[in-house]
């Protein structure tokens, strides 16, 4: 969904507040894409899935409402594998050619897909068409098709971000998380999005760091952990040896 109205005007707001010099944070104007789980009031809310094709929700999930209010622009809902159920987008319910196609491919390359369950932003962040955009993840819904498509994918640990409004697939599972261009994007919107929630039991009430002022710190000393178990047999030569060179 192309929230073109709404984009505009948050726009509009947001260039009247940067010429009076009130800019409301450091991703005042900045646009975002959503992808389809949360609930966004007044606009379309799909979860990819027919069953819910004209669902308007009555209210707003309280990740996407702390990017508003803090000056952010909602340039439009991306498609996800239906209710977040499935790695490539290919399940999604408007992956057909009816009024338009609207399957989801990966910019790099159209004859791939871009991951998922969030390929949707994935590919609008690698594609240019926003900033950031907004994935959740349950087994690797968010990493996956950010790594598919290039760009910075991020899961925090659980209940750093609340899940208030957001059409989970697995509640005890689901993280919301950034899918920027680069790690200090990344950095700059986990900020926003932190935060305990009262409507959010589960959401921590541990202190939100600057992410941003810790990205330059000498790392000399962390200790990164290899499971061993993830280069059995069965591995493809090439992943093995990608990985590896990266490990080095």
């Amino acid at each position: 969904t192309l929230s073109k109205e709404t984009a505009l005007k948050m726009a509009k707001e947001s260039d009247l507040r940067r010429k009076d010099g009130k800019t409301l944070s450091d991703i005042d104007g900045i646009p975002i894409a959503v992808k389809d789980l949360f609930n966004t009031k007044g606009i379309r809310t799909t979860a990819a899935s027919k069953i819910l094709e004209d669902y308007l929700p009555i209210y707003e999930s309280t990740a996407t409402k702390k990017l508003w209010e803090a000056g952010a622009v909602l340039i439009g809902k991306t498609n996800l594998d239906q209710f977040a159920m499935g790695s490539s987008t290919e399940t999604s319910a408007y992956n057909t050619a009816t009024d338009f196609d609207s399957t989801t491919r990966n910019p790099w390359d159209l004859n791939r897909v871009p991951g998922g369950s969030s390929g949707g932003s994935s590919a609008a962040v690698a594609s240019d068409m926003c900033i950031a955009a907004l994935g959740t993840d349950t087994g690797g819904s968010i990493r996956q098709p950010a790594s598919h498509c290039g760009i910075t994918g991020l899961k925090p640990t659980y209940g750093r971000i609340s899940r208030y409004g957001v059409i989970a697939m697995a509640s005890s599972l689901d993280q919301v998380g950034p899918m920027t261009k680069t790690v200090e994007d990344a950095a700059i919107l986990l900020k926003h999005l932190s935060g305990f929630d009262q409507y959010d039991s589960t959401s921590s009430k541990k202190e939100v760091p600057d992410y941003f002022s810790n990205l330059n710190k000498d790392i000399k000393g962390l200790k990164i952990g290899i499971p061993e178990e993830f280069f059995g047999e069965g591995v493809d030569a090439d992943v093995k040896k990608t990985v590896s060179d990266s490990i080095e």
